[in-house]
């Protein structure tokens, strides 16, 4: 996976969110939103609304397992784009982020232990 088709590979491995993310690509090129954008727009709502809702397990897996092959891409921004748009939100709220972990693989863990650098565990 390279930075530059992280925009088109969103609808096909979510293809539910196609329609928000149709609407949030219909503008001028010159606004078209960039990966950071878009990710943070459409898949960060999905995400913790699937953990608010105690949604079935099956999408939080299919949720992970994106983000385990987001995560071991050579490209070194589309594993910035895990850690700081999909991973860090994750941090603020203690219970999604206790859960969350229950659902990473072996290379999200990785850069999600990354943020403890810089962030601490949430505490509410």
């Amino acid at each position: 996976m390279t930075y530059e088709k992280l925009n088109k590979a969103l609808s096909i491995y979510f293809p539910e969110l196609k329609p928000l993310i149709d609407s949030a690509m219909d503008t001028p090129d010159c606004y078209k939103p960039g990966p950071h954008v878009l990710y943070g727009s459409v898949l960060n709502p999905y995400v913790i609304d699937l953990f608010r809702f105690d949604s079935d397990s099956s999408e939080l897996h299919r949720v992970f397992v994106y983000f385990e092959l987001l995560a071991c891409s050579d490209d070194e921004e589309v594993r910035n784009l895990l850690q700081v748009t999909l991973l860090e939100p994750l941090w603020c709220n203690k219970d999604i982020y206790i859960r969350a972990q229950k659902y990473m693989h072996k290379m999200t863990k990785q850069i999600n232990n990354q943020i403890k650098s810089y962030f601490e565990t949430p505490t509410d």
